[in-house]
């Protein structure tokens, strides 16, 4: 099946509205430690090579959040196997080494053989499909994926391409769609929207939506260039949402690109589901608290994935990682508003579990509050 090769356009002096207008904001609503450290490198990659074929490049620092979609090049990882990878082995000097180099020789033998591979990346899209029939979520295999900024990682299945990546953001979404009925709903904001995928597998289930994106710049920019070109028409994009001072007259069905710093906004607005997916937990505490303040007061159900038991910490300010882990009792904090309705361990389309302490939940507002 010969598939269409679909570009996202560049918008230069948009990426530079919304920096301007970040720097210029209170910083909550600025890059913390963690994306700090991403920063240096984001506006350099965007300025010289845009947004061509952003989807299959490698090495790029916008793999951080989720906006490419690579083919897995290992075929073979033995750290998955408990049997050769765990606290004994890992004492002996050089085993970490030793397993990276067997699973590379291993990749590179498997891939001789088509039938592997081809099993290998149909095997997640069966997963996900089961998994997604066990929340009773609305089925994978009727989410037609945008192919916009021209994905390196496509297979085909059920007749129709899809990505590994996609298959990953799909399970978070029926995870979360299992236990929140998004068809008895309005309105759903997501803070921390990476590329958009998320968006893009909501909106494609329920057109019916309003949906409010905000995010820090410039993965806000990648989202919103990537959305305008998987729902041209239906995309408020940020230039007209700029100097927004409040969120009345939203239209069904559209979604709403707005600044991280656009977030007070809420505190005036009834919300019905608010989403968060690994983005609090790349924040300092401080920062998950302030956002948090006015999800409780405005929505009334909350879907939350993260690292419950906190990002890895920073040597020392500047460096990668967190200043100060934000952890499942913060979130009980920021949400005394909310009951928890459920809290799992979070799968990859693989079958495997994510690395511990990665959580997905679900909360409901509290009667009274």
């Amino acid at each position: 099946m010969k598939l269409p090769v679909q570009q996202v356009k560049d918008e230069p002096a948009l990426l530079s509205q919304m920096n301007t207008d970040m720097k210029s904001a209170a910083h909550f609503y600025n890059p913390t430690n963690y994306w700090s450290y991403y920063e240096k490198v984001f506006l350099p990659e965007l300025e010289s090579k845009g947004l061509n074929d952003f989807r299959r490049r490698r090495g790029s620092v916008l793999r951080s959040f989720g906006a490419t979609d690579l083919i897995e090049t290992q075929l073979t990882d033995l750290r998955h196997s408990r049997l050769l990878y765990n606290k004994v082995l890992l004492s002996i000097p050089g085993w970490n080494k030793f397993i990276a180099l067997l699973s590379s020789l291993l990749s590179a033998f498997a891939g001789l053989f088509p039938g592997w591979s081809k099993r290998k990346r149909l095997g997640p899209f069966h997963y996900a499909s089961r998994f997604g029939k066990d929340m009773e979520a609305p089925p994978l295999e009727g989410l037609e994926i945008s192919l916009a900024g021209n994905p390196e990682d496509v297979f085909i299945a059920e007749e129709k391409p899809y990505t590994n990546s996609m298959l990953y953001y799909y399970m978070r979404y029926a995870f979360g769609a299992g236990h929140i009925d998004l068809n008895k709903y309005s309105t759903v904001a997501e803070l921390g929207s990476g590329a958009g995928k998320n968006a893009e597998i909501v909106m494609k289930f329920h057109p019916h939506l309003t949906y409010l994106v905000f995010d820090i710049s410039p993965q806000l920019y990648v989202c919103e260039q990537y959305l305008k070109t998987v729902f041209p028409g239906r995309v408020v994009g940020y230039a007209e949402n700029r100097r927004r001072s409040d969120l009345k007259g939203l239209e069904r069905g559209k979604i709403y690109i707005l600044g991280a710093w656009h977030f007070p906004l809420l505190a005036s607005f009834k919300l019905d589901v608010f989403w968060n997916c690994a983005s609090f937990q790349e924040m300092e505490p401080d920062v998950a608290l302030n956002y948090l303040k006015y999800v409780n007061e405005s929505a009334q159900r909350v879907y939350l994935m993260a690292k419950m038991d906190g990002k890895t910490q920073a040597k020392r300010k500047g460096d990668p990682g967190v200043l100060e882990p934000v952890t499942l009792e913060h979130y009980r904090k920021g949400l005394s508003n909310f009951h928890l309705d459920v809290v799992e361990n979070c799968y990859y389309p693989s079958g495997r579990p994510m690395w511990k302490g990665y959580r997905e939940s679900v909360w409901h507002r509290k009667p009274g509050f």
